[in-house]
């Protein structure tokens, strides 16, 4: 049956639990939390509380992690996003500002892949906007909204992009890759599960390689090509040669997410039917964005 509401809750999810700290690591936690208290607003700044639970016990264990358990580098990255965030402002985002992005559905939430972590489709075949700024702030948008839906216990999100219809026309430029690639490694360290690439056209390799640089040696590992025709349930099968003759191992979409959970193209049971205003306004009326305040705001 086709369904126009997405897949905000997951029904049932097997969460991965990282390991306790070991006294190590513990000190360098504890080290970077005391630099973060030096750092904060003012109490009486208007946007300390919004800071204050930003820098939770989990997002400074994030970006621990990402500096590899360097103290000095965990500081400069911590320092670093919360002054992106005092300026950027990502949970200050105007919705309304953002629907002509948002109108074809290039960039939708919808699903729990197995561990519970939430799934933001990519489709840079349906793009109907010139590269600028808002079209990077609409995927910051989008991650906010799928980290503030997070079930208990998950962390970090599943990407799925697909290129079908795509064209070197409508790809994404390279200047938005890269932005966009920086505010993921730099501003949502460990945000990131996978990303799983379907429909690589031709051209994608040489893009890939050029977007290579500014992509950190862990999140590249992160980045699985999928066969749609794989039927086997294994985790990954056969290895396909690009033109450059790097081997790029393909994997099966299933192993990761559940049918149920899955759109219909790529062999799930969830036939999602992309409408615009009932996608948005579930989405904003789940992550606690308000409509018809936004509106009045306006008049």
């Amino acid at each position: 049956m086709v369904n126009k509401i997405p897949i905000f809750i997951p029904k049932h999810y097997d969460p991965f639990i990282l390991p306790e700290l070991n006294a190590e690591q513990k000190e360098i936690y504890n080290k970077l939390s005391e630099y973060v208290n030096t750092i904060l607003l003012p109490v009486e700044d208007s946007q300390y509380q919004v800071e204050r639970e930003w820098v939770s016990e989990k997002c400074l264990k994030r970006y621990c992690r990402s500096a590899n358990w360097n103290l000095v580098d965990a500081k400069n990255r911590m320092k670093n996003s919360l002054e992106w965030r005092r300026v950027y402002k990502p949970n200050d985002i105007d919705p309304k500002e953002l629907e002509p992005e948002a109108i074809t559905g290039k960039i939708h939430i919808n699903g729990f892949d197995k561990q519970g972590r939430p799934i933001i489709y990519l489709r840079p075949g349906l793009e109907n906007t010139k590269a600028g700024p808002r079209q990077v702030k609409n995927v910051v948008f989008t991650f906010e909204a799928a980290i503030k839906i997070m079930p208990k216990d998950v962390e970090s999100v599943v990407i799925v992009v697909d290129f079908h219809n795509c064209s070197p026309r409508s790809s994404p430029g390279l200047g938005i890759a890269k932005e966009f690639m920086y505010v993921l490694g730099s501003h949502y360290p460990e945000r990131l599960s996978m990303a799983l690439i379907i429909n690589a056209p031709w051209y994608f390799w040489g893009f890939f390689k050029l977007i290579s640089p500014f992509i950190d040696p862990v999140t590249k590992n992160k980045i699985k090509f999928v066969d749609l025709n794989i039927t086997d349930n294994i985790d990954s099968v056969n290895n396909v040669t690009t033109e450059k003759n790097s081997s790029q191992q393909k994997v099966r979409i299933l192993d990761y997410v559940d049918k149920d959970q899955l759109e219909s193209e790529y062999g799930g049971d969830n036939y999602f039917d992309f409408e615009f205003e009932t996608y948005w306004k579930a989405l904003l009326e789940k992550i606690g964005k308000n409509i018809e305040e936004d509106n009045e705001k306006d008049i």
